[in-house]
């Protein structure tokens, strides 16, 4: 994600995802607002000042004051990024949310490569629990770990909930 945000200009959809994401102004976003963007910081190469109630300006913010707009739109996305990374979870892909799959989905459609635990944040119901799309989404997610295909992603999970050992998007 470092690479991707490191980028003279963020990816040609990257509006979209922007707009739909402040408009919906989930929990996962005022989260990271109140602490600061620590994981935007991280992945801006900054050192995260901690929460805005600390006092102290974060120093994303110092990095808009010269920000062409191009620039601008990356540190935009670092912070939605950012902030999308600190909900995800080891968990994630048994229960998603619609911001877990807009998360992934962009990741993906932007050229991201997908661990197999991620993929299955994005997977239907349909190819999880058959034909008839009756379940909810963690209703199919737990369906999973039932299936041979499945269950050989499930296991090779580490304890640490990645595959591989790697953290989960961040690399």
């Amino acid at each position: 994600m470092r690479g991707l945000l490191a980028r003279r200009a963020a990816p040609r959809d990257a509006l979209p995802y922007i707009a739909t994401t402040l408009a919906r102004a989930g929990h996962d976003l005022r989260r990271a607002m109140e602490s600061g963007h620590p994981t935007a910081c991280e992945l801006l190469g900054l050192t995260p000042t901690g929460s805005v109630y600390a006092g102290r300006a974060n120093p994303i913010e110092a990095l808009t004051a010269t920000a062409t707009s191009a620039r601008a739109t990356q540190l935009i996305l670092a912070v939605l990024l950012g902030a999308a990374e600190d909900a995800t979870s080891r968990q994630t892909w048994r229960n998603p949310t619609r911001d877990n799959r807009a998360y992934f989905t962009a990741l993906r459609d932007w050229g991201y490569p997908l661990s197999p635990v991620e993929q299955l944040v994005l997977t239907d119901g349909d190819a999880r629990s058959g034909p008839a799309d009756t379940t909810t989404p963690g209703e199919a997610a737990r369906g999973a770990e039932d299936g041979p295909q499945n269950r050989a992603v499930l296991d090779a999970v580490t304890d640490d909930g990645m595959t591989g050992g790697e953290e989960l998007s961040t690399n």
